[in-house]
């Protein structure tokens, strides 16, 4: 087991669990669907780079929650990592200039990039019933933000299937 500390928080790598991972855009734009040809590439492109899977996910405007299993437990924060900047990198110049006037003088030298918050949150899957709470969230996401009324209305979700 491997513990990275950032700040009082400990990340928890441990190879064979699953995690849910919650990432969330810089002050809550809500530029995700509006970009989600170029989400799905920054997936498809870490799991070039990355082993693992996605046992569930769903994407709303401003963030999004998914589940995944990685081969190597201590690689998930880079594959966290990697798809936020593939998604920066391949976003046109203006949505990029915006974000960036919209940076705190420290986040700007820091080079921030204004379109994701700067950390994830993470929980390692602990067992079954665990498993089953987090996939239920995620299901049921859409309706909580008053998106949609019933949960398979919304088309940005793994529980959507091509009927």
């Amino acid at each position: 087991m491997i513990f990275y500390v950032m700040s009082n928080y400990k990340r928890i790598y441990k190879d064979g669990y699953s995690y849910f991972i919650t990432i969330v855009t810089h002050r809550r734009e809500p530029i995700l669907i509006d970009n989600i040809a170029l989400l799905r590439k920054s997936f498809a492109l870490s799991k070039k780079s990355y082993s693992y899977s996605i046992d569930a996910i769903i994407i709303l405007p401003d963030h999004l929650h998914m589940i995944i299993t990685p081969t190597k437990a201590k690689e998930y924060s880079k594959i966290v990592s990697h798809i936020k900047r593939s998604f920066v990198y391949g976003l046109d110049g203006d949505y990029k200039q915006n974000a960036k006037m919209t940076l705190s003088n420290s986040s700007y030298r820091r080079k921030l990039s204004g379109i994701w918050q700067k950390r994830f949150y993470e929980h390692t899957i602990r067992d079954e019933k665990d498993w089953l709470e987090k996939i239920s969230y995620i299901k049921y996401n859409a309706v909580k933000h008053k998106l949609v009324e019933v949960w398979d209305d919304w088309e940005y979700s793994s529980f959507v299937f091509n009927q």
